[in-house]
């Protein structure tokens, strides 16, 4: 499967490049305006183009691992993630960032798309391929932010409404599940091609079963504020079929290319957060640090994954892998690690001497903390947009619940989840796991009576250490695993000692949809503030 989403992938991007040509505008008047200025758009093009789009830009993740993987306790040390995740202060910046990204180029193309398609019965496939594209792009949208532009967004062309309206959240989400259902039905594995489909070569049995999965997860969204609306659409979901292996995967694979460090990202074909995790003006050494909390984590639970997620490597232009020595001198993975919201050279600890290709180096305290292993850094690395594993656990989190899962139960699903999350590393290049190591980490990862929810969400935290935008959406609908917001900075910090809930819309929205946008801030109470919650984060 990667040998084939390579090769259409070097097939796709010079078309790519003349479709950012065309679509690249980001200015706010250009929101809804002609999303091609052409009238014969291949759709097949712009649905590759969205899938892409998301996840190869890293001066775009270098925002993510500020808001919000900086308020998850996952990734550490670097100084964007600590100066602004880590100590809650506001940056206007990074909290627009989703917003300048998504609306000007993802959702105009993915519209455009369906528009394009919606009256062809011969182009049903591409249609509902690409309404099951923009439900997964409003979903971060409208998790980030709350209410935000939804049914006139990128509509402009078509309907002659340029400033669109805030949606609430509940209609947005409504509309998300009438959509998934109707697309995953609509699809029709004897129709139309998905000609340049990075996801699953255009695999419609997949496809479906994306869509469904994917219901799955926005259902489980709905847990605190309509627990009946949740059991109905994700019991419907897993009736429908979700994922049922790793071989169900909804990822893209990127090319072992270097992307622009200027910020050009939309003109590489490379990973972006794993650009950015390596750090793109030195791309020898990383500043980002696994947190002590999730090494802690996944020491106690005898996790495998610790050694593919964390590394120890000398500052030496090649990262040459030291992770052997450094725990012989300093005893333990936890030892190694930094606590999260700190600053890389906060926890100072004494040299150690150590041996690196036959010299003896003294090795200083920055360079004992795990680093982001070379399997994440690789600019060929896949990205996962929604895995078996995640389906799983929320399958085994509905059985807890009581409710219809098809009969499996809730301590099977959790054992599918666990193996399915190490053995999905092998996308990465990871060497397989000791079956023995595995078997002893489901073994002592037992559900336990009155602890389900928070084994079950605390794994799924360890899982998305590469996604900290869902990270923080599943850790807002169920506040699991117990998250601390430490405010090691107060004199600095602008959220009240607290993880923000939301993030502040652009201030350029009050001068260029300034109706539109008062009216969302009347529905929060008058105040565009990050410590207002989402619709379905109910206290």
């Amino acid at each position: 499967m990667t040998v084939m989403k390579n090769i259409k992938y070097a097939k796709y991007y010079l078309l790519f490049i003349i479709i950012s040509s065309l679509f690249g505008c980001t200015d706010f008047d250009e929101l809804n305006s002609d999303p091609t200025k052409s009238t014969d758009m291949d759709p097949n093009l712009q649905i590759a183009a969205v899938q892409v789009r998301q996840t190869e830009d890293h001066q775009e993740w270098a925002r993510y691992l500020a808001y919000p993987a900086g308020f998850m306790n996952q990734w550490t040390g670097a100084w964007g993630t600590i100066e602004y995740g880590g100590k809650g202060k506001k940056y206007d910046n990074y909290l627009e960032q989703m917003w300048i990204s998504y609306y000007p180029f993802i959702i105009k193309n993915v519209v455009d798309a369906i528009q394009r398609t919606k009256d062809n019965p011969e182009e049903i496939n591409v249609n509902s391929a690409a309404r099951i594209l923009r439900v997964q792009c409003f979903l971060k949208i409208t998790d980030m932010y709350g209410d935000v532009p939804y049914f006139d967004a990128g509509m402009g062309y078509y309907t002659g409404i340029f400033k669109a309206k805030y949606d609430k959240q509940e209609d947005i989400y409504n509309d998300f599940f009438k959509e998934l259902k109707e697309a995953s039905e609509a699809l029709d594995s004897n129709g139309d091609l998905l000609k340049y489909d990075l996801y699953y070569n255009g695999n419609i049995d997949k496809w479906r079963k994306f869509a469904n999965s994917l219901r799955l997860r926005i259902a489980m969204r709905l847990i605190k504020v309509d627990p009946d609306r949740a059991k109905n659409e994700a019991e419907a979901a897993i009736a429908a079929g979700v994922f049922e292996s790793n071989d169900d995967i909804c990822y893209i694979q990127h090319e072992n290319v270097l992307n622009p460090p200027d910020g050009g990202g939309k003109d590489g074909p490379g990973n972006g957060l794993a650009t950015r995790l390596l750090g793109p003006e030195d791309m020898s050494y990383s500043d980002f640090r696994v947190s002590k909390e999730l090494v802690t984590e996944m020491v106690n639970a005898k996790d495998p994954r610790l050694s593919y997620i964390g590394r120890c490597y000398y500052n030496d232009g090649q990262r040459t892998d030291i992770t052997d020595q450094v725990k012989a001198q300093l005893g333990t993975y936890e030892e190694m690690a930094l606590p999260a919201q700190r600053f890389r050279w906060d926890i100072w600890t004494p040299p150690i001497d150590i041996t690196v290709n036959g010299e003896a180096v003294s090795l200083e305290y920055t360079l004992q903390q795990l680093q982001p292993s070379k399997l994440l850094t690789n600019f060929g690395a896949p990205y996962i947009h929604v895995s078996y594993a995640e389906v799983a656990f929320l399958q085994a989190e509905a059985a807890i619940r009581g409710w219809n899962v098809g009969g499996a139960s809730a301590q099977s699903l959790f054992e599918s989840g666990l193996r399915a999350a190490v053995s999905q590393w092998s996308l990465f290049g990871a060497a397989a796991a000791n079956p023995d190591e595995v078997d002893t980490f489901v073994a002592k990862n037992a559900l336990t009576a009155g602890n389900e929810l928070m084994q079950i969400n605390t794994q799924l935290w360890v899982l998305h250490i590469l996604d900290p935008i869902e990270t923080w959406s599943n850790w807002r609908r169920t506040g699991m695993p117990d998250i601390q917001f430490y405010n090691n900075f107060p004199n600095e910090n602008q959220s009240n000692g607290k993880t923000p809930r939301r993030l502040e819309y652009p201030k350029e929205e009050q001068m260029k949809n300034p109706e539109n946008y008062k009216e969302a801030l009347d529905r929060m109470g008058g105040k565009d503030d990050w410590l207002t919650r989402v619709w379905w984060d109910k206290e």
